[in-house]
C-alpha cells in the first residue's frame, strides 16, 4: 500500500528521553511517547528503565505496571521477547545480526508467523555517525502501531543495556 504523494512520511509521534538522577533510586532513562495530530498531542505511554534492569516501569494511557508484567524473555534469550498488554500480543525476535552488526528485529503476532513490523537499530559499537534506526510497520501491524512503537523502543533500550 503506497501512501499518497502529499502524505507526510516523517511520522506523527513525539518521543522524548530524560535521565532520572534521583539520588534515592538507581539512575534510569525515562522515555515518553505522544501522538501528534495537527496541533494536538495525546499521551500514548512512557517507560523507565534503570541501567541495571531492576527498576523498570511502563505506563500506557492511565495504567502503570512493572515492565516485567508486560515484556517477557522467550527461553531466557536476551534477544527474543513476548509483549502482552490486554488483548495485544506481540513477539519480538532480534536474534539475527546483519553484516554491519545491527540487530534485525522482527515483530510478529504471538500465535503466528505474520510479520507486523521490522526494526533495525544501528550497531552499538559502530563509529559515528551512526545510521538512523528504521522501524517499518506493515499493514497488518497498523491496528497495534502504538504498542509496536513502544515495544520497539523498549527492545532497543534493552539491547543497549546488554551491550
Amino acid at each position: 500500500m503506497v501512501p499518497p504523494e502529499e502524505a507526510d512520511d516523517q511520522g506523527h509521534y513525539r518521543i522524548a528521553v530524560t535521565l532520572n538522577l534521583n539520588p534515592f533510586v538507581p539512575i534510569s532513562y525515562r522515555t515518553s511517547v505522544h501522538r501528534v495530530e495537527d496541533s494536538d498531542e495525546s499521551f500514548i505511554g512512557d517507560f523507565e528503565l534503570s541501567l541495571n534492569h531492576r527498576r523498570a516501569v511502563i505506563t500506557i494511557g492511565d495504567i502503570t505496571t512493572r515492565l516485567s508484567n508486560v515484556l517477557f524473555n522467550i527461553n531466557s534469550s536476551p534477544r527474543h521477547w513476548t509483549w502482552r498488554w490486554d488483548e495485544i500480543g506481540l513477539r519480538w525476535d532480534c536474534r539475527t545480526t546483519l553484516e554491519d552488526g545491527s540487530p534485525m528485529c522482527i515483530c510478529y503476532t504471538i500465535a503466528s508467523t505474520i510479520q507486523l513490523a521490522t526494526f533495525v537499530p544501528p550497531p552499538l559499537d559502530a563509529p559515528p555517525p551512526l545510521p538512523e534506526a528504521v522501524l517499518t510497520v506493515f499493514p497488518d501491524g497498523h491496528e497495534c502501531f502504538d504498542h509496536i512503537l513502544l515495544s520497539a523502543l523498549i527492545v532497543q533500550r534493552k539491547l543497549g543495556l546488554e551491550f
